[in-house]
């Protein structure tokens, strides 16, 4: 193509720039018009896709919003779709597209009614809250201080008054449990529940949000479904909590690990016992209270001399794998029916609330009854630690069954027999 030139050179220079700018400027303006229609096109198809995965129950913009955004969405192979049979439990998997063609962890969701189906608080050394930071090799470097963090922060009690008051499940660092407790319970359904989870790292204050508002949107379209009425319906939530996953000074613990704390203070410092403490706000009303106790490198050196002759595992072992560690736990009310213990290597039935005993050497557990429902309180203690701990196991387990029912003003509480428990 010729441009005639008016004005001389500099002019025809100039035209031509001008047409092939113009030229230039369509084609790019039509790019981005492909680009918007593909995209559009991406989200519509994706929000189908989650609309089909997750049986209406989560709203498909909230699930594409996470972690930045996406347009691009599928279904994971192993989803299941819970209103097909009318039964729980169901879950959904939703992953994100990359390019090219490539599919990363995004968004679960999971559905179960009370009585539930499945497992849903086990509790043992089968439960080993440092997994991730442990070496899983031999050709893995060591951890230099393996109780310093948890893989997850503690379970943070939910609400929205501002109180703490957790009636309404609890969330921590990448998922969110709630809980809509029905008002008359039909088909034997007294509760439905909802687990959301971000699966991705580094989930940011406002994807916890949208985990909760989700969480709380299908919970409440799921009870409809299962014509559970709900005793409240709660849709903004007035305070979150930052999750820690760090311990702390356990002589210092407050909140669901204050107990421990004022033990230290009666029964005095001893090598032998924890010295760091993962804690959480205890919830007055919270269906579910966690107290995570470790004992740091250096106070496992400190009582190692003291340790002779007893059957204890290698020094390194200790410090690199299998750190000593035990944690309390009360599940309240519908939770206190679900309650599994496990060992090493095996698993026990259901704890019927009411009892009290042990279970493989690894878990102890006491009954009460709090505001006329049935409470289970635990102790799980790791496999390296049991031996060692042994001798303190007794006091310690009474001290916290003493405080946490003390707390609730709970009745009816059945310990374990003398003979179940190491006596101090």
């Amino acid at each position: 193509m010729r441009f005639p030139a008016r004005g001389g050179r500099l002019r025809d220079a100039f035209n031509r720039c001008v047409a092939l700018t113009a030229v230039v400027g369509l084609a790019l303006s039509g790019w981005a018009v492909w680009l918007e229609a593909e995209e559009h096109r991406d989200r519509r198809v994706s929000r189908a896709r989650i609309t089909d995965a997750c049986a209406g129950l989560a709203d498909p913009d909230r699930v594409l919003g996470l972690h930045g955004g996406t347009a691009r969405a599928v279904q994971g192979s192993d989803a299941t779709q819970w209103f097909t049979k009318d039964t729980t439990p169901g879950r959904c998997v939703i992953y994100r597209v990359g390019e090219p063609g490539t599919t990363y962890g995004h968004f679960e969701m999971e559905v179960w009614t009370n009585p539930a189906e499945l497992e849903t608080n086990v509790v043992g050394a089968a439960v080993h809250p440092f997994l991730q930071q442990s070496r899983s090799d031999l050709t893995a470097p060591a951890p230099l201080d393996v109780t310093r963090r948890a893989d997850h922060s503690p379970d943070y009690p939910l609400d929205n008054s501002g109180e703490d008051d957790g009636r309404l499940g609890h969330y921590n660092d990448d998922s969110v449990t709630f809980k809509v407790t029905c008002e008359k319970p039909k088909n034997d359904i007294t509760s439905v529940n909802v687990r959301t989870k971000a699966d991705y790292d580094d989930v940011s204050f406002t994807d916890r949000l949208t985990l909760i508002e989700l969480a709380a949107g299908a919970a409440y379209k799921a009870a409809d479904h299962f014509r559970c009425t709900p005793e409240a319906r709660h849709s903004s939530f007035a305070r979150l909590w930052i999750p820690d996953p760090e311990l702390k000074d356990a002589a210092s613990a407050e909140g669901s690990c204050r107990w421990y704390a004022d033990f230290l203070r009666a029964e005095g410092d001893d090598a032998r016992l924890p010295d760091r403490a993962l804690a959480s706000p205890a919830g007055e009303h919270s269906f579910k209270e966690t107290c995570l106790l470790a004992a740091s490198p250096a106070r496992v050196k400190r009582a190692w001399p003291t340790l002779s002759g007893e059957s204890v595992p290698d020094l390194d072992h200790v410090l690199d794998d299998s750190p000593w560690h035990l944690q309390t736990d009360s599940f309240f009310g519908d939770e206190a029916r679900e309650v599994t213990p496990t060992g090493f290597g095996d698993r026990g039935s259901r704890i019927e609330p009411g009892t009290a005993g042990q279970f493989s050497g690894s878990v102890w557990w006491a009954s009460s009854t709090c505001a006329g429902e049935p409470a289970v309180h635990t102790l799980s203690v790791s496999t390296s630690y049991a031996d060692v701990a042994g001798p303190h196991l007794r006091a310690l387990f009474r001290s916290y069954v003493d405080r946490v029912t003390a707390a609730r003003d709970c009745e009816n509480i059945t310990f374990p027999s003398p003979s179940d428990l190491p006596s101090a």
